[in-house]
């Protein structure tokens, strides 16, 4: 007498594909968190090796900040900091930047200079401006730079957008208006990590921060972006 094969029905070979589609939906969601927390990771890297690079510029410049594409005859004050790094185009990008791609092809950067520190020496128009690092009381309390914001993403990006208006934002006729938020978003992208962005410092430390902190502060009319 012949055994019976064992084999699977279509019922049960329905039942188990089931299964795993649903094991698959439910890792799906960690295995994309795990990813972006990777990526935000290295933005703060990045982020923390481009302070250390202003440091190392600033010790060889009498304390002098690098300026920022206008005055440098088009060159970006991350160019700038190309020989304190080992590879400037590596570290020029954050790996969650949606248009990343672009701005590499053309040696532009996702990392807004804070333009109260890095600037063109248009002390004239912002007396709260700095050239020297020494002209800032805590450095550990003072951003130098910013994650850039998704704006115009129909338009083709440029590698002029490499500093932040940061010395615009709280102006009083923006402040009266209630224009802050609006004026700084054009610049800063206030949500790249989870509802938070990474901050540099001019100590070289990197915050992540969350959106509705600085949201806050605007709403106190506490000029987070200025030297403190």
């Amino acid at each position: 007498m012949q055994q019976a094969r064992k084999a699977m029905t279509l019922v049960e070979l329905l039942v188990v594909i089931a299964i795993i589609g649903a094991l698959v939906a439910l890792l799906l969601p960690a295995v994309q968190s795990a990813r972006a927390t990777a990526r935000s990771a290295a933005c703060k890297n990045q982020m923390r090796q481009i302070g250390l690079a202003v440091l190392r510029f600033c010790d060889e410049h009498d304390g002098e900040f690098p300026h920022n594409v206008h005055f440098a005859a088009d060159l970006s004050w991350v160019d700038t900091l190309a020989p304190y790094m080992e590879s400037v185009d590596a570290i020029r990008i954050c790996p969650e930047d949606p248009r990343a791609d672009e701005r590499l092809a053309i040696k532009g950067t996702s990392y807004l200079a804070n333009d109260y520190v890095i600037n063109d020496i248009q002390a004239d128009q912002v007396t709260d401006k700095v050239r020297f690092l020494r002209q800032v009381p805590t450095t550990h309390r003072s951003i130098v730079a910013f994650e850039v914001a998704n704006r115009n993403p129909d338009k083709p990006v440029t590698a002029e957008i490499e500093h932040a208006h940061a010395s615009l934002w709280f102006t009083p006729l923006n402040m009266q208006r209630n224009l802050v938020t609006k004026t700084m978003q054009l610049d800063v992208e206030l949500r790249r990590h989870f509802d938070s962005s990474n901050y540099l410092f001019l100590d070289g430390h990197v915050e992540t921060i969350a959106a509705e902190q600085v949201l806050t502060w605007i709403d106190e009319n506490y000029n987070f972006a200025a030297p403190q």
